[in-house]
């Protein structure tokens, strides 16, 4: 298949990539890992006239602790974040999610910041990342900006960006004190498919076995990646008993709002979410995770 032609940019710096893609002169695209993009491009649905790549400013491909937040350059790659000692001692929730994008190639070349910014509805890092309440940075013409994850997708495959903003960084609040967590992808097809329903949840349990703390993300749930605010509500100063846990996935299950696609139906969506919401809480109460 001939590809539609375009021009290829590398810019060195941020401020360079900012003029290249705000330049007049027809359409440009931002490319970060390609993953994404470049199949699109070969489908003939998007026909750029410039493609812009980050691999050259080399600020966006950091990895860091500032002041006990993680930071994460917007191209660093899956597997670099899965890699990082500091991300898997102090994030595991985070490392254990990256670990499951597709496969080992993609894991590569794909990057942290093309992931959000494509806006993916089933991504593997957006539920971990709503847990954590990250913050994604962008810069654009008019300056920098911080967008809470949870406002960050605004529909499908559409992310709270405006013309011509470049995601430069993703900020991960520290995981609390004693924090229980895990990552959860089921797929109907091969194991490093898009996940049909993934559920990340972090729990904090007191001595008496209550929930003092429980945030759960949800992807292929909903047109984006959301936080079940209502299971959270169920489990709330809550024991995690069987009966909460089965409450809670039910609560999850009613506030999603799936699609139906090629892999599975709406009401097939709802139903996995049932059903792995509650294995994910009581593996998580019982330490079998």
């Amino acid at each position: 298949m001939r590809l539609h032609p375009f021009g290829l940019l590398e810019p060195e710096s941020l401020s360079d990539a900012l003029d290249a893609v705000t330049r007049l002169d027809g359409e440009a695209r931002l490319v970060a890992g390609g993953t994404a993009l470049i199949p699109m491009i070969r489908l003939g649905l998007v026909k750029p006239d410039r493609l812009v790549s980050l691999h050259r400013v080399p600020e966006l491909a950091t990895i860091r602790i500032d002041g006990g937040t993680l930071e994460l350059g917007a191209m660093a790659t899956h597997a670099d974040i899965e890699r990082s000692r500091a991300v898997r001692d102090g994030w595991p929730l985070l490392a254990e999610a990256v670990r499951r994008v597709a496969t080992p190639a993609i894991r590569t070349s794909g990057t942290i910041g093309g992931n959000l910014a494509y806006a993916e509805a089933a991504s593997d890092p957006a539920p971990a990342l709503l847990c954590h309440d990250a913050e994604v940075r962008v810069a654009g013409s008019n300056g920098t900006r911080a967008i809470p994850i949870n406002r960050f997708f605004r529909g499908f495959y559409e992310a709270a960006l405006e013309p011509g903003e470049i995601v430069t960084s993703i900020r991960v609040s520290p995981t609390p004190t004693g924090a229980r967590s895990g990552y959860i992808k089921f797929t109907s097809r091969s194991a490093e498919d898009k996940p049909l329903v993934g559920v990340a949840a972090l729990i904090v349990l007191d001595p008496a076995g209550r929930c003092t703390d429980a945030r759960i993300g949800l992807g292929g749930a909903a047109p984006t990646p959301i936080r079940a605010e209502g299971a959270e509500r169920v489990l709330s100063r809550e024991a995690l008993t069987d009966a909460v846990a089965r409450a809670a996935a039910e609560a999850a299950a009613l506030e999603a709002e799936p699609l139906s696609d090629l892999m599975g139906s709406a009401d097939y969506r709802r139903e996995m979410i049932r059903v792995w919401v509650r294995r994910l809480l009581v593996a998580l109460r019982d330490g079998t995770r």
